[in-house]
């Protein structure tokens, strides 16, 4: 369920700064921004902390390597590659 509140626009030095509600506060030091050029959307997605990211690389690295299970043979897999001719 997306949850519609309004926030404040201003300015702080050279930058702008948009102030959120409280309900919206993020637990984070900082936020990864995209635009959707089309819309104008800009959307803020918490940024993981370091030690977010070194546990998911630890998984990754723990994964077993060139396993059967990892890419099961599709029956409507594409013929050949777009990057040989």
């Amino acid at each position: 369920m997306n949850t519609l509140a309004t926030a404040k626009v201003f300015t702080s030095g050279n930058s702008q700064a948009v102030r959120l509600p409280k309900s919206f506060r993020l637990d984070v030091d900082a936020v990864w921004m995209t635009r959707n050029e089309a819309t104008g959307e800009i959307l803020l997605q918490p940024k993981p902390k370091p030690q977010a990211l070194t546990a998911f690389f630890s998984l990754l690295e723990a994964a077993p390597k060139n396993s059967p299970e990892f890419l099961l043979p599709r029956a409507d897999a594409p013929k050949g590659s777009p990057f040989e001719p």
